[in-house]
């Protein structure tokens, strides 16, 4: 799950609300031949489904046991990082090739600084074999899903940001990006005009629980709400 500060409080935002973002994101993009791309919907698919193995983790969310801070999805245990990403692509690998390897690549990105690491190492090296056995399935050049898991790469930063309340600002896949609380600004602007979104989620008191059951009972009693984030060309 994602936390995000307000005030005292933090939002909760799931990894699914989050990757629906990115998908609304990607559904409305107007360049770069995106519109006319003959992977269209998988591209769309895997932008909604990229963090589909969090579902379970989200809904029975994990204090740190000396804090009793709510951990959010940089803080959760590697071991259930690796159950989330081997869920996560086993769930659309008979479905659809293309769309687990897209989700395969994203978890390969998020964690390629860990390549020298010795308890991640092996993890890797299984999750490199495992997209070659997807990619000699779909006969697609290694070329075509780099192209493609750009743009599960650009809209996970940019829904994450909106989610997260960032502000800050950076480049990516020849866009500049510009993070405000509630607002995102980019150039070229790929939408065919400034756009407003809701992302769901819930606040929760910002302190120490008493264990994962205190935020449990505190995470199901929180009402849910609609959080605006708009979107709109830089200056």
């Amino acid at each position: 799950m994602i936390l995000a500060p307000q005030d005292g409080r933090l939002l909760v935002v799931t990894q699914n609300d989050h990757a629906h973002l990115a998908a609304e994101l990607l559904s409305l993009w107007r360049r770069d031949g995106l519109p006319e791309h003959p992977r269209r919907r998988q591209l769309l698919v895997a932008a909604r489904e990229h963090d589909n193995g969090w579902r379970e983790a989200d809904s029975a969310p994990r204090c740190d046991r000396e804090s009793g801070r709510p951990l959010d999805f940089v803080a959760v245990p590697q071991e259930l990082r690796r159950e989330i990403w081997r869920r996560g692509v086993e769930r659309f690998r008979s479905r659809d090739a293309w769309v687990a390897l897209l989700i395969l690549q994203h978890a390969i990105s998020l964690h390629r600084s860990l390549e020298d690491d010795e308890e991640w190492a092996p993890l890797l090296g299984e999750w490199r074999r495992t997209r070659q056995e997807l990619l000699d399935e779909s006969a697609a050049p290694a070329e075509d899903l780099d192209q493609d898991y750009r743009w599960i790469e650009l809209t996970d930063l940019l829904s994450l940001g909106l989610c997260s309340g960032w502000s800050r600002r950076r480049e990516l896949h020849g866009y500049r990006i510009e993070l405000r609380p509630g607002e995102l600004r980019l150039n070229p602007f790929p939408f065919a005009g400034a756009t407003t979104f809701r992302v769901a989620g819930r606040t929760i008191e910002d302190r120490p629980y008493g264990g994962d059951a205190d935020l449990g009972v505190e995470l199901a009693t929180a009402r849910w709400q609609q959080t605006r984030v708009r979107v709109a060309p830089a200056g």
